[in-house]
């Protein structure tokens, strides 16, 4: 864990001469997640790191990359992204931890005559042969709705379910319902 923390922290402080980034805190009344993009370059990459914390049920940290381009052709903008994520997880209840390497993605859908309002889902699923401790599944699945508030803040109220399985326990469940939250690009 030491050595990711460590990863993490070099990786912000080189972030500053990459372009379009963008941080996103969101939250509910038992839990936060805070999540950080970067643009690299000009290759359709972007890289993710965040942070899920439960009060009661534990943490999952995550570094992910995913080949982002847009969907779709037309007035209406649909951006799609697919990747994977490297995470670790460490249930409080559970007295379990492990990693996962659960691949998906997302799609966001942006109307052309309501250019403000976007619409975004996610996906991701990491079987037990993708999974390493005491982990043997991860999934996680998220939908939220977006208003742009200013030209580089968007609002959002979305739902999200994150789920781990673990070896020999019951399963936690860090974070289902919903949520509102703050992304901004800069």
């Amino acid at each position: 864990m030491g050595r990711f923390l460590a990863f993490v922290g070099l990786y912000l402080l080189c972030a500053q001469v990459l372009a379009n980034q963008e941080a996103n805190l969101s939250f509910n009344s038992d839990g936060l997640r805070a999540s950080y993009f970067n643009e690299l370059s000009s290759n359709n990459l972007v890289v993710d790191l965040g942070w899920l914390h439960h009060k009661d049920k534990g943490d999952v940290v995550h570094a992910g990359i995913h080949l982002v381009d847009q969907a779709s052709s037309g007035r209406n903008r649909l951006v799609g992204g697919l990747g994977g994520r490297v995470l670790y997880s460490d249930g409080d209840r559970s007295n379990q931890s492990g990693f996962a390497f659960p691949v998906g993605g997302f799609l966001t859908f942006t109307p052309s005559q309501f250019d403000r309002i976007s619409l975004t889902g996610s996906a991701y699923f990491a079987p037990e042969i993708l999974t390493i401790g005491d982990m043997d599944k991860y999934q996680e699945y998220g939908l939220r709705l977006g208003y742009n508030l200013l030209r580089e803040a968007t609002v959002y109220v979305g739902a999200r379910y994150v789920k781990g399985g673990y070896d020999g326990a019951q399963s936690v469940r860090y974070d289902t319902g919903m949520h509102v939250g703050l992304s901004v690009r800069f």
